[in-house]
């Protein structure tokens, strides 16, 4: 009997038909198998080895499998993804049978070498075959029935081929499924495998991590914790609450003391449907020269902005690489507000976090104010000299704002330091060693600069190991979220002291050329002038220096809108979260109990527990 490649395509499966096809334009022919790829035994070994993972959790399962079909005179076969057959498990009687047409362990299966078969077949189709008696390739392999599915890892790669074959007249229908659902199995067991070993890393990276940990439950009682963190508050299992006074332990963002030490709580991740919902860090605040190391952390920055938040994941991915960055960006976006919260995500958090502002100082003082100097380097020195910025960040991160305006020999001295890691005081000649992390600002643009011989390639590239931009106010989408917090923060701002609509429309039309600080001195000076009344529109025209609007007052009035409707889903979404308890819904808005209220009755909220 020969393969008919016009049959009936009715009958004959397309992907067969397809099977057939390629195997005549490789020159096979259905009455001669002659082509043997077999490994030998020191090959089949490195095929072991390359593939122990699949072996190991596939060979328990193929055993169950097998005593659960003993009898039937099958074979259970797991192939490679190179077609090599590199484990069996079977009847005796129908492995000596297989054995004559080179079904067993070492053999190549693929197209190319045995036909049409449902091992080969099924890694060219990527999917689970059966392949029965006649519909082999090759006419030797028509006393067959096989079924085959892929094995995928769990990233996706095809990691092996699964193989149920059986004389002909066994043939069952069901035969696909269950190499299927054996396929599965390996594969969730792989994924099982994964699983734990991430979970055991992850408590490796938790345990060793250098701050303390606390995971908490739902109910607020510490779960876990690592070696720092029972240096610091022992082994309990109280509520966080006993540990942390006064702290809503799901909220935790604050600075505490915990056994006269002060620590920055900081959330790090949470999780309401498991056991474990939140893990929170503790930072110890140390000081350096009466001030603590950074005043902001990323919990600081306000923002509902996609392109800001985006910004700020980066930031933080960033912290974790002691590279250099270059954060620019217009006056006022905050540059030195991401400068602090990458040193207090970092490593290098504990030491000491110095910034310098290198357009307010004299050119003649710079190089003293960066590298120190010794006694008697110039009229006025103090006569013990002066420990330079570097040197006191030494450990941590020094802060270079407004790079852009360094004067070409600064930049000069600056950059032989970033290269030797060593600084020389003024009117010195010993190097000292230094470890610092460099971050530097700048709101001009240095190509340009470079560009006018203003500012050197060679330490734009040293600088440059990451760049951060900062959006501009005017194009984030999140204006009026900004507006309310500031206003919140307002100490002489009272529950009368809102925006009118058409103040909120301003807001989103103006330009604010000076950015966040300039919406805050905008809205500070206008909240104390409205004195414990409206914002009115009026008021912020009077109170910027420019009072045109860049958008279409149509346009405005629809961010205005949008906004309304996105607070009013806000409010909804926490009301249903806490089952319509008003404080908690408010606390997690961060707004009070009577502008919680006030705004549901604006909106038209009506809430039933």
């Amino acid at each position: 009997m020969s393969v008919n490649i016009s049959a009936d395509k009715g009958t004959i499966p397309a992907f067969i038909q397809e099977s057939w096809q390629r195997c005549i334009s490789k020159g096979l022919q259905p009455s001669m198998m002659e082509k043997e790829d077999m490994l030998g035994a020191f090959e089949l070994a490195e095929y072991h080895d390359r593939y122990a993972e699949l072996l190991y959790h596939s060979s328990p399962i193929l055993e169950e499998v097998y005593h659960s079909i003993n009898g039937l005179e099958s074979i259970l076969l797991l192939a490679a993804p190179e077609g090599y057959i590199i484990e069996t498990v079977g009847d005796p009687a129908f492995i000596r049978h297989a054995d004559n047409v080179s079904l067993r362990k070492g053999a190549n299966w693929l197209e190319e070498s045995k036909g049409t078969n449902a091992i080969g077949t099924a890694i060219v189709e990527r999917n689970p075959v059966l392949i029965h008696g006649s519909q082999h390739f090759h006419q030797d392999n028509h006393f067959l029935t096989c079924a085959a599915s892929p094995i995928y890892h769990p990233d996706g790669h095809l990691l092996g081929v699964l193989n149920l074959s059986s004389h002909q007249q066994n043939y069952h229908p069901f035969s696909i499924s269950l190499v299927q659902r054996v396929a599965d199995s390996i594969k969730q067991s792989l994924l099982l495998s994964q699983i734990q070993k991430r979970e055991k890393n992850l408590y490796f990276i938790y345990d060793s991590f250098p701050d303390p940990l606390i995971t908490l439950d739902k109910e607020g009682k510490v779960t876990d914790l690592n070696s720092a963190a029972s240096d610091v508050i022992g082994t309990l299992k109280k509520p966080v609450s006993n540990i942390v006074s006064g702290t809503d332990p799901l909220v935790l963002e604050r600075r505490v003391s915990i056994k006269d030490q002060e620590f920055l709580v900081q959330t790090l991740g949470k999780n309401m449907e498991h056991q474990s919902s939140v893990i929170v860090r503790l930072k110890k605040q140390k000081l350096i020269d009466g001030l603590t190391t950074n005043r902001y952390q990323f919990t600081d920055i306000i923002s509902n902005d996609p392109q800001m938040n985006q910004t700020i994941s980066i930031a933080k991915r960033a912290s974790a690489l002691d590279i250099s960055l270059l954060i620019t960006g217009e006056s006022g976006t905050g540059k030195e507000l991401f400068a602090q919260s990458i040193h207090g995500y970092s490593l290098r958090s504990d030491k000491p976090f110095i910034a310098i502002n290198c357009s307010a100082i004299p050119e003649n003082l710079l190089e003293s104010e960066l590298f120190g100097y010794e006694k008697g380097a110039f009229t006025g020195a103090k006569s013990g000299g002066h420990k330079g910025k570097f040197e006191a960040a030494d450990g941590g991160t020094l802060f270079l704002d407004e790079i852009g305006d360094m004067p070409v020999q600064a930049q000069a001295s600056l950059l032989r330091v970033l290269q030797e890691r060593c600084v020389t005081r003024v009117g010195g000649h010993a190097s000292i060693p230094i470890d610092v992390r460099v971050i530097a600002a700048t709101n001009k643009d240095l190509q340009k600069e470079m560009e006018a011989g203003e500012f050197r390639a060679d330490l734009f590239f040293r600088l440059c190991g990451l760049s951060l931009k900062l959006p501009n106010l005017r194009s984030r989408k999140d204006l009026l979220l900004l507006a309310e917090y500031i206003l919140a923060d307002l100490p002489y701002k009272s529950e009368h002291t809102e925006l009118t609509v058409e103040a909120k429309t301003f807001i989103l039309g103006y330009s604010w050329p000076g950015n966040f600080r300039e919406l805050q001195n905008v809205l500070g000076q206008a909240a104390f002038l409205a004195d414990k009344g409206p914002i009115t529109r009026d008021m912020l025209v009077a109170l910027c220096p420019v009072s045109s609007i860049t958008n279409e007052e149509g346009a405005i009035a629809d961010r205005a809108r949008n906004f309304q409707e996105q607070e009013t889903q806000l409010i909804r979404n926490a009301l249903e979260r806490t089952g319509g308890n008003i404080s908690n819904a408010a606390k997690q808005l961060d707004i009070g109990r009577n502008t919680l209220y006030r705004k549901m009755k604006k909106y038209g909220i009506n809430f039933q527990k």
